[in-house]
This record gives structure tokens, sequence and C-alpha cells, in this order.
């Protein structure tokens, strides 16, 4: 039996190299988004997850796109009907890359409000203050038992910025509904 040698050169040390860096980066799961399941229904997880988008190196594109929902999160949030014309409303500005949310320089706090859909529904506290009042025309197409944010991006010390609105932990995962009754238009 006659033994086989090879040869390295400096070039193909490093080929070698880098295709294990890739095939080792690549199955750790670096440069993927974190897994969307399963993130807490609480203002300390909303805030959480928008503070990401105040990085100064934040892809506000990537980020966004982490918040579109699917079928079965219009279904959990909105009535059958709203939730079908909901979907077909937002689907063309997703897939447009128009549902972008960021902050405007200087911006570096999130100011959070939540409301129940209850307190939507009833016209109260949050809703009634931190809430567009295009809200209350579409109440009865919510779900009960949920839990809406709106936020703003602003400067230190401000006590408002760029606002957003409809955001909703369901199926286990952050989305966002912006501002649903122009659905209803």
């Amino acid at each position: 039996m006659t033994a086989v040698r090879f040869r390295l050169t400096t070039t193909s040390s490093i080929i070698i190299l880098l295709l294990l860096y890739v095939v080792t980066f690549l199955s750790s799961g670096c440069g993927k988004p974190p897994p969307a399941a399963n993130q807490p229904d609480t203002a300390e997880a909303a805030k959480a997850v928008l503070s990401e988008f105040l990085n100064p190196n934040a892809d506000h594109a990537v980020l966004s796109k982490r918040l579109r929902p699917n079928k079965e999160d219009y279904l959990a949030v909105f009535e059958p009907e709203f939730a079908r014309t909901a979907e077909a409303t937002y689907t063309p500005s997703w897939d447009g890359g128009q549902m972008v949310i960021a902050p405007k320089r200087g911006q570096t706090q999130v100011l959070l409000y939540r409301a129940t859909t209850e307190d939507i529904k009833k016209w109260t506290g949050n809703a009634s203050q931190h809430f567009p009042g295009g809200y209350q025309r579409v109440a009865s197409k919510f779900k009960d038992g949920l839990t809406i944010y709106s936020f703003e991006f602003a400067e230190p010390g401000a006590t408002q910025g760029v606002a957003f609105d409809g955001l909703v932990n369901v199926n286990g995962s952050w989305r966002i509904f912006p501002k649903p009754w122009r659905v209803a238009e």
C-alpha cells in the first residue's frame, strides 16, 4: 500500500480554514434573526424589542420585518372578516418594503403605552390618552383579551417623539398592526 501525500500551500490552507469557519458560522445559527416564538407578553419585553431600533447600527428594515404578522396572527388579533381585510391591506406595504419602523436622529429613548382591547372598546385609560382616535372606529374589530402598545421614539427628556401604534404580542411573537382604522377606510 502506498501512502498518499498532500502538500498544502498557504492559499489552500487559508481556503480550508475559511470553509471551516463558514460551516461553523452557519451551523451555529449566527446571522439568523432570533427565534420569534415564545416571547413574553410584558411591557418590559415590548420595550426590549423596540430598544433594538435605537441602536445606531440597527438595520431598521430587518428589525421591522421581524414584526410582520402572518395569517394566524391577523386571525388572533381581529375578527375573521376584518382579519382578512387587514392582511390584504397590509401585505402590499410589507412586500414593498414600506413598513419600516425607525427613530429619527437623536431619538434614543422609547416611550411605551399599553391598553387592553377592553380599554380600547370602552375608550378609557391609556387608550384615550395615548392612542390615536382611529382606534375607536375599529374597537369592535379586535378580539378580547389582548394588550396593544403604542410607542414613541423620543429624544432624551422629551415627552413626545415619532409615534407608532399597534404592537401586539400574539401567538408568542411581537407583531405590529399600525393604524388599523385605515383598513376600514
